[in-house]
């Protein structure tokens, strides 16, 4: 992803994504369902406005 700091992830994340394996770089889960949606997404529009993409 491009992060610099490999504990992004996991420190702001892993509690309140849902059921999910949250590592410095990757997401894992089994199903959607199993997953906060609003949370998701606020992950996804953070670590593009750092990254740059």
């Amino acid at each position: 992803m491009g992060l610099s700091d490999k504990k992004y992830l996991s420190n702001n994340y892993a509690e309140r994504i849902g059921k999910a394996n949250v590592t410095s770089y990757c997401i894992k889960f089994k199903s959607i369902s199993v997953i906060d949606l609003a949370v998701l997404e606020e992950l996804i529009q953070n670590v593009s406005r750092q990254t740059g993409k």
